[in-house]
């Protein structure tokens, strides 16, 4: 069964959780740790999820008006193709069900030395109910599709969630129509 348990900076599994956000996404794609734990709050949610007393995962969502951006979203490596990660999605769609939920993910590119990983990625959320969003965008040497659940959410939008939640930096994303 799973549990789900709101992050908190004095929890008891705190280094262990710091090490599952560092192992799962490249240094270049993570908010430094000390930050993204700092600016927690009522609209930046980490949770961390257990099954019994083992940790599976963890998430991190950013909400924005009616807009919730899946930031992050990780299940311990040995634990993947379990049904975890799906279990964790269904559990943030019930929690944010009157939000429409945004992704970013690399564009699957046939090119890519990643081209595997991105395919599985995608086909993981497509399996879970999101969709292409027909957008995406040009940030920091990554070339990112945007997917959604619970309605489209538009470039426009993205663009200024981004915005709020990386502040100035983000307009250097540029955003473009992804060829289906």
């Amino acid at each position: 069964m799973l549990t789900i348990r709101t992050f908190r900076p004095d929890s008891p599994d705190y280094e262990e959780i710091r090490r599952l956000y560092d192992a799962n996404f490249p240094d270049d794609e993570r908010i430094p740790w000390n930050r993204l734990t700092a600016q927690l709050s009522q609209s930046r949610i980490m949770h961390v999820y257990y099954d019994e007393d083992t940790l599976i995962g963890l998430s991190y969502v950013f909400i924005h008006k009616d807009i919730a951006y899946l930031g992050y979203l990780a299940v311990e490596e040995n634990l993947r193709n379990q049904g975890y990660g799906s279990k964790i999605l269904q559990s943030i769609r019930k929690e944010l069900s009157d939000c429409r939920i945004v992704i970013d993910i690399e564009v699957v590119d046939k090119n890519a030395e990643n081209y595997e990983e991105r395919k599985r990625r995608k086909d993981f959320y497509l399996h879970n109910g999101f969709i292409s969003t027909g957008a995406g965008y040009y940030f920091y040497h990554v070339d990112y599709e945007l997917l959604s659940a619970n309605g489209i959410v538009k470039a426009e939008e993205y663009r200024d969630l981004i915005l709020e939640h990386w502040g100035p930096i983000a307009a250097n994303a540029v955003f473009r129509k992804i060829e289906q």
